[in-house]
């Protein structure tokens, strides 16, 4: 980026009081969310404005909606001894809500590789948020009951791997950007002893 202005778009200065400590910050929010903040709000080569407050919409915008996605995962995977991965997509029976995920998980994939290629990491980040959104209160929200369901079944074997997959590629795009959460959320899910990343870039 150009210069990391404060909150009122003024040049940080010692001598004006104005500037902010970046371990402060990271210490207060988490290098996540500090790293996330600028790839989402800073045009390459432009100056961009710095406040607290955009950090608190990002933690509560991508890292918590996120870490919440996850951690309903994990709540009911465990109740049923489920381990991701052990089924591939194309033998489950996948359901209409199942389809359309995927294909917006592969559309993201998609558009996000080309506009990182290309430097443009602000629209990258904005479309992951955008997905996990949708991911949480379209696709979680609609598939609820699935997961409660008691045993396991075809259908909810379908719930269950489609998210995994979903939130394994997750991790792996979010991982250049976020790299320690991705790691923490790749490790739980996957049982790897291999870093997120080590692995490939999702395709």
């Amino acid at each position: 980026t150009g210069l990391v202005l404060d909150k009122n778009g003024n040049k940080m200065s010692k001598s004006v009081g104005n500037v902010i400590d970046a371990v402060d910050v990271c210490n207060k929010f988490g290098a996540d969310a500090f790293r996330w903040f600028f790839a989402s709000n800073a045009v390459p080569w432009q100056s961009v404005p710095f406040n607290e407050d955009g950090l608190v919409e990002v933690q509560r915008k991508i890292i918590g909606t996120l870490w919440n996605v996850y951690s309903f995962f994990v709540l009911y995977a465990n109740i049923d001894n489920f381990e991701g991965g052990k089924q591939s997509l194309e033998k489950c029976k996948l359901t209409t809500m199942d389809r359309w995920v995927l294909s917006k998980l592969n559309s993201l994939i998609k558009d996000v590789t080309e506009k990182m290629d290309n430097y443009n990491w602000t629209q990258a980040t904005r479309q992951i948020e955008e997905f996990v959104d949708q991911l949480s209160n379209w696709y979680v929200r609609r598939c609820r009951e699935r997961f409660w369901v008691d045993g396991v079944c075809e259908d909810k074997t379908a719930a269950f791997e489609t998210l995994y997959h979903v939130l394994v590629n997750v991790c792996k795009l979010i991982a250049p950007i976020m790299p320690f959460i991705s790691e923490k959320i790749y490790q739980n899910l996957t049982h790897n002893k291999q870093s997120v990343h080590l692995e490939n870039y999702p395709l």
